[in-house]
């Protein structure tokens, strides 16, 4: 007898699950779509809104719905990520700005679309005769080092930092530049951020004077590099790494921006489009 009662209920549900109409069956997960976005859980209100489409074509009344639910969901996505975007923007700029009271900008209009940033103990001014490695950045945050070597020609295509056993080196300079000023020789090689050998990273971090050791055809010359040089290029790696977060966020404020301003003009398009039909 209690076989026959078991099977008989499992029968009785799935007599009750069979009836259960496909419209019930849809409005059921556009009320779980709802809550999943009440509870802003858009990734799963987004899935189970796909389901409605995928799985209950003729469900036409669940179908609208889940069509006007997948626009608030996008906007309140794209809103979130806005504001986000928003809140880095405010940060990451107030931490350029304090950094820049110790930069000094610099552009030349006739051949220049985009100034730099160099630290201010660095500027050429004050450092006519010096040997040094030199750091700046520009205003999108591409960053680079230039090699200046002043004296005795060693036509240098090499530059090596060292220090406490550790080194890192780079002969890939993308230019390079010799001339002659006050009598003295003047030679120049940049290299760019990313493509410098670790050369500017390795100063950043590196604990102890660092050793500069310029290789070229005609001659090698070595250095110590200041501390304040050491200070210039770090504090440069970071505005370099600031400034490229900046134009990142700005970059998906205005993706977010262009999606919710194209889902405003479909939803009033489609508001639009069935008042037509109404009237």
């Amino acid at each position: 007898m209690k076989r026959i009662f078991l099977l008989g209920a499992v029968a009785a549900v799935l007599f009750a699950s069979c009836g259960e109409s496909v419209d019930s069956k849809a409005a059921k997960l556009l009320e779980q779509a709802n809550v999943a976005y009440e509870a802003g859980e858009y990734q799963n209100a987004k899935m189970l809104i796909d389901s409605i489409r995928n799985s209950y074509p003729t469900a036409f009344a669940a179908r609208r719905g889940a069509l006007e639910l997948m626009r608030t969901v996008e906007l309140a996505e794209q809103q979130r990520n806005l504001d986000h975007c928003q809140a880095m923007l405010g940060t990451l700029t107030a931490r350029r700005d304090s950094m820049l009271v110790d930069f000094e900008y610099e552009k030349d209009n006739r051949y220049q679309d985009e100034g730099s940033y160099i630290v201010s103990s660095q500027a050429g001014r004050l450092n006519v005769f010096n040997s040094l490695l030199r750091a700046r950045v520009t205003e999108s945050g591409v960053a680079y080092i230039t090699s200046v070597y002043r004296g005795k020609r060693i036509a240098h295509s090499a530059v090596k930092v060292s220090a406490d056993g550790s080194y890192a080196s780079c002969e890939r300079a993308f230019s390079s530049h010799t001339y002659r000023n006050l009598g003295i020789n003047n030679e120049r090689l940049d290299f760019i951020y990313g493509e410098d050998g670790g050369i500017m990273d390795f100063i950043s971090v590196v604990s102890g004077p660092v050793t500069v050791e310029l290789t070229g055809k005609d001659g090698k010359h070595s250095y110590t590099l200041r501390g304040e040089d050491a200070k210039a290029i770090s504090k440069v790696v970071e505005l370099s790494k600031i400034l490229k977060s900046i134009a990142e966020y700005k970059e998906m404020a205005a993706e977010a921006q262009r999606h919710i301003d194209f889902v405003k003009k479909t939803r009033e398009r489609f508001e639009t489009d069935s008042l037509s039909v109404v009237k």
